[in-house]
Formats: C-alpha cells, structure tokens, sequence
C-alpha cells in the first residue's frame, strides 16, 4: 500500500490498546512465538441485523447454537499447556451476552488461565437482561461497548456506566455511528460480504481494486475459534472458507504451528493475497502485530 494511502486511513482509536495487547503478550513455545489473542465466537447470531455487518444478509447462516463448554474447557487445557496469558476475547460473528452460560465460561477460564485476559465486546441490547456485575465478578476484565444509535445511547450509557461503578478500564464505549466524517471504526468488508467503501472515513480512499497487495498480521498473533470449535484463518474471514481445522479434534497448539497455517503466512508475509478468503478481503491488516510479524520473521519459519 502506497504512503499517501495510508496517510489517509482512518484507525480506531482502540487500535493502539489492541497492538498493545498484541505486543505486550508476545511469548514463546518451543521457538515458536504464541498467539496474543484468541477470539472465540460464542453464538451463532447477534441481536442486531446491522448495515455493514454480514448478518444481515439473508445469506448468511444463523443459528442458535453456541459453543459448548466441554469443548471451551478442552481448549483451555490446550492452552494451559503452553502456559497461556494472553487475551481470551468473546466477539466473532454474533452477540456474546446471548450465550446462555457465558458466567461459566468466564469462571473456568479464570480457573484454568488466571494470568490471561478476558474481554467481550457487546453492541449491549441485553445489558437489561444480563447482570454486567456478576460477569465480571466470574472473571472478566473488559467490556468493550459498540455504540450504534448516535449521542443518545452514548450519554444513556456513560449514566449507567457511572451509576455502576465501572471504571474505563473496565467498560469501554466504542463509536460506531456516522459523526465527523467517520463512524469511529476501522471498516473491512468482511471477506468481500459488504461494501466497506459506504462506511470509510470521507478523506479515506475507496478500495475497488482486490486483492491487495498488501501484508496481513492477522495470523501472526490472533487466533479465531468458531461456535463449533473451527479454527479459521482470522476474524475476517466471515464465510468461513479457510478452515484449519477442528478443535474437538486436534490441539490448539499443533494447530497454530502446523503446515497449513505456515503456508498463508509465508504468502501474507510477501503481501500475496491470491487465496480465499483473503483475494476478495480488504482489511488493513497491517495497523496491529507488526511485533509479532518481526517475531516470525526472525524465526526463519515463515522464510
């Protein structure tokens, strides 16, 4: 990507805590380096059928299944075994707050990874319903809020934020309205499901021309893990083509240091996007990890 373009491009505010985190939580296995951030998603819908988002395509498959906490739980002994402490973050494809055991999850994970962090991002339409309390009393330590309905439910918000007694650190409200030009985030079109040129910043430049020719981290220090315990490429792969493999299965571990997830870092490494589903993907992948891409670089691994 050219320097003028990326002059141009509008970045999250909450980047920098994310490439933080990335950073931060850099650490080794066998040589190896770990993973910053896993990212589950936990159910398989959401509450909203918002624009820009792939769920509200008729297209795109929703359910009500969510993911099982046995299955959770083996994952977590696979991660105790490289003595993982990075971020465990409930996102995804959906709303978190609708998986109906989401306190037990925050408990055994507190239980099994003490040192780890736990996030979950919310678009809040169930905080009436869900007691936020008692989820960060089971472990969590961040909620992060995508604000979607202007000024109005930002103040109502902030008021109850306050009347909680969260502090910032422990609840975080997102932008994600039109205001200024911009709608507070860094937009991707979701593996080519959605216009992504509708919702970028006005003094951004529209992408028409894919793939790009630009390198991707994503793989370098997060991992994705679906409802049904598929470890996918990364979270931008919403139609799910790049399937690594099971974790029911096989071990989280041997999963990230396997062939075939070496083989699309080599070619996201050399900025080659001529596979799915990043050929038809236009995220700035890029803006976070470049500490743990410099990791793997270094390793000779993905040479």
């Amino acid at each position: 990507m050219k320097q003028e373009e990326q002059d141009k491009r509008f970045i999250d505010p909450s980047t920098t805590r994310k490439n933080n985190i990335a950073r931060d939580k850099l650490r080794f296995h066998e040589g190896i380096p770990i993973f910053s951030i896993i990212e589950f998603n936990i159910y398989g819908t959401c509450t909203r059928r918002c624009e820009f988002c792939p769920i509200s395509l008729d297209s795109f498959k929703k359910t009500s299944n969510s993911l099982d906490v046995a299955l959770y739980e083996k994952i977590l002994n696979d991660l105790s075994e490289i003595n993982y402490d990075g971020k465990i973050l409930f996102s995804g494809f959906s709303e978190p707050l609708l998986h109906k055991r989401l306190a037990d999850l925050l408990r055994i994970t507190k239980k099994k990874l003490p040192s780890s962090i736990m996030e979950i991002v919310s678009n809040s339409d169930l905080f009436d319903r869900v007691d936020v309390k008692s989820l960060f009393s089971a472990g969590l330590d961040t909620m992060s809020v995508s604000v979607y309905d202007g000024p109005e439910q930002l103040k109502s918000l902030q008021d109850w934020k306050m009347a909680k007694g969260f502090s910032d650190k422990e609840v975080i409200l997102r932008r994600r309205y039109l205001e200024n030009g911009n709608y507070g985030m860094t937009i991707s079109n979701r593996s080519g499901l959605v216009d992504s040129n509708k919702y970028r910043d006005q003094n951004e430049n529209k992408i028409n021309e894919l793939p790009l020719k630009a390198k991707c981290f994503y793989p370098f220090y997060t991992v994705m893990v679906d409802y049904n315990g598929d470890f996918l490429l990364c979270p931008h792969d919403w139609k799910k083509q790049f399937k690594v493999a099971n974790l029911a299965e096989q071990n989280i571990w041997n999963v990230w240091s396997g062939k075939h997830l070496m083989s699309a870092r080599r070619k996201l490494g050399k900025a080659d996007r001529r596979f799915a589903p990043c050929i038809t993907c236009d995220v700035k992948g890029d803006v976070v990890g470049s500490e743990n891409y410099d990791a793997w670089a270094k390793s000779n691994l993905t040479a």
